[in-house]
């Protein structure tokens, strides 16, 4: 992954979506949507190393994978929230900011509903 790539286009991509916001309004809110996009896509793609370092480490320490899974879904979750939280502020929608925020917390709480059923059942053990 080159960040100066990635800085250059985010930097680059601003700057035309302010001076189209400036003359064209709506124009800018899709260049900035195409550069959070290519952005998005850049990294994922360089992600993929990490995703199978991970998956080794909790091989190698034990660790169901079924735990790791969820952990990275609720991770690919917040980021894709966040994004799109984001894309709503800077087209000036705030409240539906806020809602698709309000969702990805729920989404990550029903995607973590197994690990927690994990631990609540490893602490019935101790208890009994």
């Amino acid at each position: 992954m080159n960040i100066f790539a990635i800085i250059g286009t985010g930097i680059i991509a601003a700057a035309i979506a302010a001076v189209l916001r400036k003359f064209g309004g709506e124009t800018g809110l899709f260049v900035s949507l195409a550069a959070s996009l290519l952005i998005l896509f850049a990294v994922i793609s360089a992600i993929s190393p990490l995703t199978e370092l991970i998956g080794e480490l909790a091989e190698a320490s034990g660790t169901e994978s079924a735990y790791i899974a969820i952990l990275m879904k609720a991770l690919a979750v917040c980021v894709i929230t966040q994004l799109a939280a984001e894309s709503c502020r800077d087209s000036g929608e705030g409240a539906i900011a806020s809602k698709i925020e309000f969702a990805g917390k729920t989404a990550v709480l029903l995607v973590s509903v197994p690990l927690f059923s994990a631990i609540f059942g490893i602490v019935k053990e101790l208890i009994l």
